[in-house]
């Protein structure tokens, strides 16, 4: 196995659903110890187990729990244990982990890690250098400290969605700033915070080493929301500029924007950055008088005549395929790349080159064999990342832990057992329910699907 920067790190995972769990899987590719604490009570088993799939042929299969996509992707590489926290055994365990551990993720709103006894004082008490992740939608201060809150509907919260929206039509028959509000097509936030979360934990690693103190990071996704959009808040706050919605369009550049290529629903996307662009555009769409065009000349008057330039662009990229116009800006030095969907990214030669996709063999009582899994957007020169391991099994690591790690004896290992404290099924579960491809397609869930 490749020396990691994370070997001899142990993370204790108490987290469910996007954010933290996707930290969790990063930093279990990075070397550490990842143990996700489940628990095998259907109503508070992690939703990505049970409710989010996708599942191999639209199947959950008898062990659904173990075959849903999105929780194998967020939990990839992780070992786990079940402990029903209702319990005082459990809580004790559970305390005894985090004493032989490094690090804990959570992302509860803080009444509840209070109410269990395992906020951070609790828990530094049993390991005075612990570093530990609180993820909430508004932090631990403040009047909406308590409020739950998921990434969708935080977007519009922490001001996102007042800068993404479609361009509106006018009286005038010209396209206008300003259309409704619309969400990213993705829990972007999680993301934001997953990516926060890791660099905080090492961060945080290396203020331990340096003082032999832990840390306690309190983060708040709503910040974290607000920082991605800095820009327009500095806007306003520097020139009193309130932003508006401008679709693809850029408030600086002209032409910028998705344009459809030859094909069914296929784009390409163009930005052109200055002058030296749109020269450079103008030759690679055949037509070089247009640079000297007064409507075009400059970027304030190409603002002014975007949807002419829209048009202009759109008749020359629909007869082009995506990496030819690629290919053509690009080599000419403006920027344009191709709109992929989830098929011709599995497919992508760049992606393949990158070995950016991993394949990963799964137990055999799962049904899932080998597929291939998103990796990592980065590669390490002096420490190669070991292939991708699958999500855990329900409860496949309870003797590790119990037995190996804190040394419990047979006779108590059964006793947890036989009261529900552990387990390794999920008890109570209901199969989610399928609804057949054709039927998603009618209702306009999905735009199609491929037989593999």
């Amino acid at each position: 196995m490749t020396d990691l920067p994370l070997n001899g790190i142990r993370v204790v995972d108490l987290s469910r659903v996007f954010a933290m769990p996707y930290a969790g899987a990063y930093l279990a590719d990075l070397g550490a110890e990842v143990i996700k604490v489940d628990c095998c009570q259907a109503q508070f088993v992690d939703t990505t187990r049970t409710l989010n799939g996708p599942y191999p042929d639209n199947d959950p299969g008898e062990l659904y729990w173990e075959r849903a996509g999105t929780f194998q992707t967020l939990n990839r590489g992780k070992r786990s244990i079940t402990l029903d926290l209702r319990s005082g055994d459990a809580i004790g365990i559970l305390k005894q982990l985090v004493s032989v551990s490094d690090i804990v993720l959570e992302n509860f709103t803080p009444r509840v890690m209070q109410r269990f006894g395992l906020d951070y004082a609790n828990l530094r008490a049993v390991k005075p250098d612990l570093i530990m992740v609180s993820n909430t939608g508004y932090g631990h201060s403040g009047p909406w400290s308590n409020f739950g809150a998921m990434a969708t509907a935080l977007e519009p919260t922490h001001g996102t969605g007042a800068f993404m929206g479609y361009l509106d039509p006018g009286p005038d028959g010209r396209l206008h700033d300003g259309g409704i509000p619309n969400k990213m097509g993705n829990s972007y936030t999680d993301f934001l915070a997953s990516w926060t979360a890791q660099l905080a934990v090492i961060a945080s690693l290396i203020h331990r080493s340096r003082t032999g103190k832990g840390m306690w990071v309190d983060l708040a996704m709503y910040q974290v929301g607000s920082s991605f959009i800095g820009e327009g808040i500095l806007d306003f706050a520097f020139n009193g500029r309130r932003t508006r919605r401008m679709g693809n369009r850029d408030h600086t550049m002209s032409p910028h924007g998705c344009y459809p290529y030859l094909g069914q629903d296929e784009w390409v996307t163009i930005a052109v950055r200055d002058d030296r662009d749109w020269e450079a555009c103008c030759q690679a769409l055949g037509q070089p008088s247009l640079a000297g065009d007064s409507r075009f000349a400059h970027p304030t008057d190409r603002h002014g005549h975007q949807d002419e330039l829209d048009e202009i662009i759109s008749r020359w990229t629909s007869t082009q395929s995506q990496y030819q116009i690629m290919e053509a800006l690009q080599s000419a030095g403006v920027p344009a790349g191709p709109v992929l969907n989830a098929k011709a990214l599995l497919a992508d030669p760049q992606y393949r080159a990158r070995g950016f996709f991993q394949p990963a063999d799964h137990a055999d009582e799962t049904g899932l064999g080998r597929k291939e899994y998103v990796g990592r957007g980065w590669s390490l020169s002096e420490s190669p990342i070991n292939p991708i391991r699958p999500a855990p099994m329900l409860g496949e690591a309870n003797d590790y832990v119990l037995s190996r790690m804190l040394c419990l004896n047979d006779e108590e290992i059964q006793r947890l057992k036989d009261a529900g404290t552990v387990g390794d099924t999920l008890a109570d579960a209901r199969a989610p329910s399928i609804v057949p491809l054709e039927r998603q397609v009618e209702l306009g869930w999905i735009s199609g699907y491929d037989e593999l």
